[in-house]
Parts: C-alpha cells; structure tokens; sequence
C-alpha cells in the first residue's frame, strides 16, 4: 500500500513538473485587468506568441507543458510598450515591473540571466545618456581644440568602459545565451599587425562569421540575424555572381539545423536576389531557386512551384556570362543616305499606322491591320542576319526604345565609352535592338538612331 501510494504520489509530482516547462509568473504595477501579450524577436519582426490577462493586482502567468524556443523575447503591454528579455534553457522566472518606467523598475526573480541582461539595458541607457550630452559639449566646444579633445578623450572612455563590460558579461557566463548574443553583436577586428588594405578586406570577409553562429536558431529569435547577414552579403562582398553563389551555398547549408532556420534563410536570399535591381543577381536568384527552392520548400504550394519551373526555364536561356540563344533580327541601315530614306519611309507608314488607331474597327481586325502595316514595314529591309553568325569576340546586345527614360540617359553614355574606349578596334560589336512595335514611334525611332549615329 506504502508503494502504491509513493508511485501515485511520484507521477503526480512528474505530471506537475512536465506541465510547467514554461512558468513565467507576471507583475506589473498599475496595470489592472488587462491583457499582456508574450511574443520573440524573428529577426525584424515581432511575432506575438501567447496572451493572458491580468488580475485585479496586476499578476498573471504564461504556462506551457512545451517550452518556447530559446531567443530574445518580449512583453508587450496595452499602452504599446514592450520591454525585451531572454528565453533559453530556465523558463520558470518572475518578471516584476512598474509602468512608470520599464527600463528602471523592471526585475527578474530565478533567471540570472535576465538580470544580467537587465543590467546591461540599464547600463546601456546610462552609456548613451553620456555619449550624447558629450557630442552636445563637443558641438559647442567647436573651434576650442584642448577643449575638443578633452571630451573626445571622454567620449573614448565611456566606449571602452562598455566595451570592457561587454567582455567581462562574455567572460564570466560563457554557457549563456545572453553571451552569445553580447558576442553575436561585436565584429572581428582586424590585427593591427596587418597594414596592407587588400589583406584587411580579406582577413575581415573570411573572420567575418567568427562571433556570429549562423547555424544557431535562437539567434534567427533576435533583431540581429537578418541584418547580420544582409550587411555581409551587401557590403562586405563584392557584388558578383561568382562571389555571391557560393557564399549563399554556405549559409544555406548552415542553417539547416533547424527548419524554422533553413526556411527563413531560403525564403530571405530567394526573395532578395529575386527583387534585386542588380543585373547579376539574377544569376543567383536562379541558383537558388533551381538547387533549393524547387527542391526544397515543402511550404510552397504546388501551382507555384510549377509555374516557378516555367520562370525559371526561360531565366536560364538569358543570364550573364552564359553563351546567348540565336536571335533573328532585321538590320536597319545606319549610312545617311540610307537612313535618311528610311525616315521618308516612316512618315508614310506612321499615316498608316494613325489611320488604323482612328478606325472604328473592332480590337482583332485593329490588330491585324497593325500587323499588316508592320509587316510592310519590315519587307523594305531585306537584310535579315542571325545572331549565331556573328564573328565579334565580343558582341554587346543593346535592347532600348526612345520611350525609356534609362535608355535615354545610359545610350549617350555608352555611345561615348565606345568610341573613347576604341572597343571596336579591340573586337566588340554592338547589336542596338529597337524593341517597340508601336506604329506611331517609328519617326521618334528614327530620329533618335540619327543622333545615336551622330549622322
């Protein structure tokens, strides 16, 4: 019977101890009745995680039998202010603060880690309080040098002072999230051993990584991650396809110890290369879609991924550094007395072209007799030349309509390189493609290949 009742009494006290994995027992002064939310940091959004109300003395509890995924967290109170703190392996703490002032009155009870991580706060408001009051001197001691270097000397002092604390926090907690976080932040410094500019830059890109774990998800849960590795991509490599591929490669390869990781880290490059105004990045926007992406995303859905499939099929036919598919194109004459004629030309056939655009026939007849028009337009030029039987070392592809405003800018630009840079005697042609079928923009085009040509 002794035993019966021990083993009872046993797996209830188990029970208890698996339902209160998450036990974070809330307080907040003048704050009565009200809802608290509890949510973490994904990198530079705020995602709400759970909700409770408060009693008439302002106490709550979040309770969870599962517990919350290590990172930096937050509460987010009715009055739209929020106050950070971490979660890692002990998630049975009180949480005692006051309305007033979050910053000053807030503590914590049973998680050392969030007292450290509240001093530290503190302490960081104290150190910018006195960086900026000593800028405001700084500006009014202007044109007083030993003044001036007095408050720089300052200025210094208050750095390495929470420079110093940062190191010690490191240093004395080693097993703490926290810690990892406080050096997460800091970035490697490069020997002052190294003098030359070129072995900086490439001993700064390869240590670049040294502090910051990119394969840790509880710093996915942090402000830090995104911009972490956004400024890397962004700043520290140069902006090449060839550079860029293979790094990607590797940070999707570390972030593959945790789903929650690797689909952040897949979604973010394939979004950023995706929507990026750089030329290149297409290269490696198609990279990751073709190796990763289509492979990979079981999140995605499957009418997009085949139509993905399609995108991606085309980009490949037409990306930088690849060897071009065959175009035929016809072959506008540049002489001036040929291009004068071909101006003739398009007065009449513009006729024709306003002609149709004031008819009243129906928008199929309409487009047929445009493309009727077209055609004759085209027939008056019987130089019809591939692209594959061209013998340039180089052959630049030029693709512009008058109607484009960066054409307009860049064409001048090139033009002037060209010449300038003598790339015709060095083995290059350049193939100018007017793309714009629109009947009435031929004179314009016309006009504008005049001034290209300088005829």
């Amino acid at each position: 019977m002794t035993r019966l009742i021990f083993s009872i009494v046993l797996l209830f006290t188990n029970l208890i101890s698996y339902t209160q994995t998450v036990n974070i027992k809330v307080k907040i002064k003048n704050l009565k009745n009200n809802k608290v939310i509890i949510g973490h940091h994904l990198s530079e959004q705020l995602i709400p995680d759970d909700t409770i109300t408060l009693n008439n003395k302002g106490i709550g509890d979040f309770k969870s039998k599962d517990a919350y995924p290590g990172g930096m967290y937050f509460l987010f109170l009715p009055n739209q202010n929020l106050f950070d703190f971490i979660l890692s392996k002990d998630q049975d703490f009180s949480i005692t603060a006051d309305t007033t002032n979050f910053t000053e009155t807030v503590s914590f009870e049973g998680s050392l880690e969030n007292k450290l991580f509240s001093e530290y706060q503190k302490k960081m408001k104290i150190t910018r309080d006195k960086q900026e009051k000593l800028m405001e001197q700084l500006k009014v001691a202007k044109g007083d040098e030993k003044k001036s270097q007095e408050i720089k000397n300052e200025i210094t002092q208050v750095v390495e002072g929470m420079n110093n604390y940062h190191k010690d926090i490191i240093k004395n907690n080693p097993d703490l999230f926290f810690s990892k976080f406080l050096t997460a932040t800091r970035r490697p410094e490069v020997p002052k051993t190294i003098t030359d500019k070129k072995e900086q830059y490439f001993w700064f890109r390869h240590h670049y990584f040294d502090n910051f774990d990119v394969s840790d998800p509880r710093l996915l849960r942090t402000p830090i991650y995104q911009n972490t590795i956004e400024t890397y991509l962004d700043k520290v490599l140069m902006q090449h396809y060839d550079t860029l591929i293979p790094e990607v490669d590797i940070l999707i390869e570390k972030s593959r110890t945790n789903h929650e990781l690797f689909r952040y880290m897949m979604v973010f490059l394939f979004n950023k290369y995706a929507s990026s105004q750089i030329m290149t990045s297409e290269n490696v926007f198609v990279h990751i879609a073709d190796k990763y992406y289509l492979k990979e995303s079981d999140w995605s859905k499957p009418d997009y991924i085949q139509k993905l499939k399609g995108e991606i099929v085309n980009k490949k036919k037409c990306l930088i550094g690849k060897t071009a598919h065959n175009i035929i194109y016809t072959k506008i004459p540049t002489d001036t007395s040929s291009l004068a004629k071909y101006i003739e030309d398009c007065k009449a056939f513009q006729q024709k072209g306003l002609t149709i655009e004031k008819s009243e026939a129906d928008s199929t007849t309409k487009y047929n007799l445009k493309v009727g028009v077209l055609q004759d337009y085209f027939d008056n030029f019987k130089d019809i030349e591939q692209l594959k039987e061209e013998k340039a070392k180089f052959t630049i592809l030029w693709f512009w309509t008058p109607t484009c405003s960066h054409c307009r800018k860049e064409t001048p630009i090139f033009y002037k390189e060209y010449i300038d840079k003598k790339m015709k005697e060095k083995g290059v042609k350049v193939i100018t493609i007017y793309n714009n079928k629109d009947i009435t923009e031929w004179k314009r085009f016309a006009d504008e290949v005049k001034k290209f040509y300088k005829l």
